[in-house]
Parts: C-alpha cells; structure tokens; sequence
C-alpha cells in the first residue's frame, strides 16, 4: 500500500503537468520545405498541414485562432472567384478551420485579436510587397469571423462590439482606399452585412434584395457605395440600440 501511495506521489505531478501544458501547432512541414517538396500532388502537400486529431481537441480556443491565422496557405484564399470560395477551399484542405467553427468560444476569440488590427498601421514609405502582406493579414481574420458558423455564437455583447469596431476600421480603410481598395473594404462590409441581414432595411430598399444577398452569399457588388451603404447603416443601428 505504501508503495503504490509512493508511486502516486511521484507520478501525480507529471500527469497534472501534462494535462495544464499548452498545446500548440506551429506547422512543423512549411511550403517549400525538404518535406514539402518531396510531395507531387498538392493536395497531398495541403494535407501536411493539418493538425493531428489528439492534438487538435486537446488546443485551447486561443490556441487554435492562432493556428488559423497563421495557416501557410491562407493565400489560396484568392484563387477562387470570390473569397468566400476560397475559405469553402481552405476550409475542405485544413481541419483548423472546421474545428475553429465547432467552438462556442471562436468569435469572442477572434474578437479578442482583431481589436488589435489596426488597418492604417502600415508604415507608407513601406514597398508595395509589405503593405499587401499587411493588408492580407486583415483580409485573412476578416473572411474567418465572416463565416455565419463563428458570428452565430456571438453573444449580443460581442455581436455590438464586433460591429463597432467594424465600422471603425472599414472607415481608416476608406481613407486609405488608394491602398485597400474593394478587395480590401469588402470583408469588412461583409461581417456587417451577415450579421445585421436581418436589419439592413434601407440598403434593401436602395439597392434591392437581390443585390444585398449576393453580395452576403458571394461578395459580389458592382459598386462600393453599397458597401458604404452597409456600413452606414450599421452606425445607424447601433446608435438606435437595435
């Protein structure tokens, strides 16, 4: 009895130190790498990034939006017609992503980091390969929180923050716009329209049904005074308290 009391206390610690250890994933096969590259197929290569089973419900909700946001092949992303196409085949190559959807706690966790984007925090005399790189971050964590999956488990409270600070960043946007552009406004105006759908009544009436939902379904418009329009009315919302 003794010794079995003996084992435990040794033992105990070890178990305790193993179950409280953060569990990350910082991708241990890059593109381009030896391993990478010994690959053909590139789908294949894609399914080296994915994270181990154990690992991935083991990773905290923190953990795992830093895992998502440092993805090494977010940038296919634009290689479909649209972005939302483009995270749909992201999302098919990589279990990050599926998992970050299932946590009820992922878009107060990417709350939590997109208030400290700042989209007018890139230096100007910076070359144009740095600023797209810096532009693309943003695009990156906007498309993410975007999807209805993330911003359906947002609590009120989150939800009026969220669209606070939307509003307030797609306006430093607008005054950069040399820079950003419609690509870079448009996933800003996108996790307005998505979340407030159900409210957007003037830009309905302005610019038709038709137009607002393809524009939530597939981020298609033809005119960026939509998206002002968008982010217009969401000020407007917020300040009534609806």
């Amino acid at each position: 009895m003794k010794k079995i009391i003996l084992f435990l206390l040794i033992v105990m610690p070890f178990f305790s130190f193993a179950q409280n250890e953060k569990v990350t994933w910082d991708y241990p096969i890059k593109p381009g790498s030896k391993e990478w590259l010994a690959v053909s197929d590139f789908s294949k290569r894609l399914e080296l990034l994915n994270i181990p089973a154990p690992l991935l419900k083991k990773m905290s909700t923190e953990e795992l939006v830093k895992s998502c946001l440092n993805y090494p092949e977010y940038r296919l992303i634009f290689t479909r017609n649209d972005l939302q196409s483009g995270y749909n085949f992201i999302r098919s190559s990589f279990n990050g992503f599926v998992e970050l959807e299932s946590r009820p706690d992922a878009g107060k966790e990417l709350v939590k980091v997109y208030a400290g984007y700042k989209p007018d925090g890139f230096d100007l005399n910076a070359t144009d390969l740095e600023i797209g790189n810096f532009i693309c971050k943003i695009t990156y964590i906007e498309i993410l929180m975007a999807q209805t999956e993330i911003l359906n488990k947002l609590n009120p409270a989150d939800s009026k923050e969220l669209m606070t600070m939307c509003s307030q960043k797609y306006k430093v946007k607008k005054d950069r716009q040399k820079y950003y552009g419609g690509i870079g406004l448009q996933t800003t105006a996108l996790i307005i329209a998505r979340q407030q759908s159900k409210k957007l009544i003037n830009a309905k009436i302005k610019h038709g049904d038709q137009k607002i939902n393809a524009f939530i379904n597939s981020l298609t418009f033809d005119d960026i005074g939509l998206l002002d329009d968008l982010v217009m009315e969401n000020d407007k919302i917020l300040s009534d308290g609806l």
